[in-house]
């Protein structure tokens, strides 16, 4: 299971699960990107597991963003999470 909180205007917390399984709940985190102007915070410090499915999401997160030429961070992430992005050559997710 995955829990999104609105922090600020422009930053999002995650808590749970990011897995296959729970990522459509998170589709209007993507919707909310329409409309925004600047840079968009989004906190994964609260996310017990990010799976390969999760990672994916959070690169296509990142993609949508830079289509509508915004700037998003990811903050707060895991030890698991920084090996993950290592094995699958993603750094600049992090960056």
């Amino acid at each position: 299971m995955i829990n999104w909180q609105t922090v600020t205007a422009n930053e999002v917390a995650l808590s749970g699960v990011l897995s296959q399984t729970s990522l459509m709940s998170l589709m209007p985190i993507a919707q909310r990107l329409q409309g925004l102007e600047s840079e968009i915070r989004l906190d994964l410090s609260g996310l017990s597991l990010v799976d390969t499915a999760g990672l994916a999401f959070l690169i296509e997160l990142k993609a949508v963003a830079e289509q509508q030429q915004l700037s998003m961070r990811y903050i707060g992430a895991s030890a698991a999470l920084d090996k993950l992005v290592s094995l699958y050559n993603a750094q600049s997710l992090l960056e």
